[in-house]
């Protein structure tokens, strides 16, 4: 089970050089879900669990398992922290 002290307040954060306007303007809340994903992979070593900024979905990285399908209007703030990359 992940600790508390696991979890990351990085979609959150304005320390990783996000705006507080976000990344992603192009989304709005009452848009339908899109019917894809995208694949982000975390880049760190250790585990991590965020919870989307957009959908409030929680996402957890392992290293066993350091790749998942995101919803992509999350996917953009995960990609413009640094910590993740896209899946290849």
């Amino acid at each position: 089970m992940l600790s508390p002290q696991g979890m990351c307040p990085l979609m959150n954060s304005r320390s990783i050089g996000m705006s507080s306007q976000g990344v992603c303007t192009h989304f709005k809340r009452d848009d339908p879900e899109p019917n894809y994903r995208v694949s982000v992979e975390y880049l760190g070593r250790l585990e991590i669990a965020v919870s989307g900024t957009f959908t409030g979905k929680f996402y957890r990285f392992t290293p066993v398992q350091p790749a998942q399908q995101v919803d992509p209007r999350d996917a953009s703030y995960l990609l413009a922290s640094g910590l993740f990359g896209v899946a290849s």
